[in-house]
């Protein structure tokens, strides 16, 4: 792969980002929502489980993988 075809995926990867920062901005209710929805079904199917480890809390990187999967879907 030549530099021009490595630009070429960068300017691809900033249009990307920008858009998602768009629709964030556009639909930040939403996604606040979604995202409560989501941390409160992870929570009660946690205490619902016989045995429960805290490994399996919603947390961290389990944000950020949510909120980019579900805006990639919106999009």
């Amino acid at each position: 792969m030549n530099e021009e075809e490595l630009f070429n995926i960068q300017a691809n990867q900033l249009d990307k980002e920008i858009e998602k920062i768009k629709w964030i901005a556009k639909n930040s209710d939403h996604l606040i929502r979604a995202l409560r929805r989501e941390v409160t079904e992870h929570n009660a199917e946690y205490f619902e489980r016989d045995k429960p480890h805290m490994d399996m809390i919603f947390r961290g990187g389990d944000f950020s993988n949510f909120i980019d999967n579900y805006i990639s879907v919106k999009l």
